[in-house]
């Protein structure tokens, strides 16, 4: 039985964090999370019309889930953030979120092994 690429790339990745150490480890599993962003499988990203924006600002009541602040309903103000950028249907209303236009900034710029440190994940879980 062969292994799935998905499956041969994290056992790589295993290896080298034992051969290479930490660092050349977290280089590694950026690679493979840009990797796994830009597959072929996953819908394409699109631009959302302003009646999305409305519909989640309403079953949100106008919070933002990321600060638990109350958003200005203006353009240039509000994003919506992919909950899991990973997921195969990522642009159904189940994964997406309004938040506040900094807070999504935020939440994108950290690297996977921080994000594994904050919340107590590993990092194969996060990447699952």
């Amino acid at each position: 039985m062969t292994m799935s690429p998905h499956k041969n790339l994290l056992a790589a990745l295993e290896q080298l964090r034992a051969s290479h150490g930490a660092s050349a480890f977290r280089d590694a599993v950026r690679i493979l999370n840009r990797e796994r962003l830009h597959g072929k499988e996953r819908e394409p990203r699109k631009k959302f019309s302003w009646s999305m924006y409305r519909k989640l600002y309403h079953l949100q009541n106008g919070i933002c889930p990321l600060c638990s602040g109350v958003m200005p309903f203006l353009k240039g103000k509000v994003e919506i953030d992919h909950r899991d950028p990973n997921r195969h249907d990522f642009n159904s209303v189940q994964n997406l979120q309004l938040t506040h236009r900094d807070c999504n900034r935020r939440k994108s710029s950290k690297s996977i092994y921080a994000l594994s440190k904050e919340t107590g994940k590993t990092v194969r879980e996060i990447l699952d």
